[in-house]
């Protein structure tokens, strides 16, 4: 049970069953509250006390933070790329040597905010998208771009590089790789940081959301016809 309390401007006399015959201390109101709004009427009582009654703890804002943070879904990227089709084995492919474009749903590399309240306290949390990383699953390192990347379009041409930056050249095919495909991982990494009613700031420790994809990297021959 939680309630404002302070003592009454005007003390009940000495004799009044309250004091329970004591003479030292004072008397206090208990007023009842919910959700920081105090109920109104006859919602309280009063009682003795010999000292004023302790402060509750004060509400720390950057705990706050951290349960507000615990409410978000924070997406993991989708997995787009380019070049992408079917073999005859029915395995997606990419090509050597092409620029193999990756995104994300621009849905999903977006900043989220939420809030949590605690004891007239509230603390805002807001998580914020920084990079699109791909980790091309050859062994090469990964790399990354600071949006989510351009789906590819056919007037961007097949050979193109991606206009964001977002793009890998495989050196070599996934022949020798188990299956004979890759597995790549996409990534988004997230800044949080949040604020709060009391003017104190801060951050929370980075985040990184993935996702996976199978796929076979392709030799691609040209035909010449003269």
């Amino acid at each position: 049970m939680q309630c404002y309390v302070q003592a009454l401007a005007q003390q009940p006399p000495k004799d009044s069953p309250v004091w329970g015959g004591r003479t030292g201390g004072a008397i206090y109101s208990c007023l009842f509250y919910t959700g920081g709004g105090a109920f109104p009427g006859t919602n309280g009582f009063t009682f003795w006390s010999a000292t004023p009654p302790a402060a509750p703890a004060a509400v720390d804002p950057a705990v706050l933070a951290q349960q507000a943070l615990s409410t978000l879904t924070v997406p993991s990227p989708t997995t787009g790329r380019y070049p992408a089709g079917i073999l005859q084995e029915g395995q997606p492919f990419t090509v050597v040597n092409a620029y193999t474009w990756f995104w994300t749903d621009p849905g999903s590399f977006r900043a989220l905010t939420a809030r949590a309240d605690a004891g007239g306290v509230w603390a805002q949390v807001t998580v914020t998208p920084t990079a699109l990383s791909f980790t091309p699953g050859d062994g090469a390192a990964t790399v990354s771009c600071p949006g989510p990347g351009a789906a590819w379009q056919p007037g961007d041409g097949v050979w193109a590089a991606s206009p964001a930056g977002c793009d890998y050249r495989y050196p070599h095919s996934s022949i020798r790789q188990p299956d004979g495909q890759v597995t790549a991982m996409y990534g988004i990494q997230w800044s949080v940081t949040w604020t709060s009613s009391t003017g104190a700031t801060g951050t929370l420790p980075n985040l990184t959301t993935t996702s996976n994809e199978t796929f076979a990297v392709a030799e691609v021959q040209s035909v010449v016809i003269r």
